[in-house]
């Protein structure tokens, strides 16, 4: 079963405010991470979260790559 939007938010979310240091603008960083730190049932869902979180780190910090 695939995570809805909803729920990407709702993970990405969490795991930018317990561990804000960690994720970082660059996508591979954030892949390996979000494999280690979030229990995803898919590589999609895996997929869709570090994209979520990259471009949420991209436009906190001002960059728009």
């Amino acid at each position: 079963m695939q995570a809805d939007p909803k729920e990407i938010i709702d993970i990405g979310d969490r795991l930018l405010s317990e561990y804000p240091e960690l994720f970082t603008e660059q996508y591979e960083t954030n892949t390996r991470l979000v494999q280690r730190l979030a229990s995803v049932d898919s590589f999609r869902t895996q997929t869709r979260l570090t994209r979520y979180i990259t471009r949420k780190k991209r436009t906190r910090n001002g960059s728009q790559s």
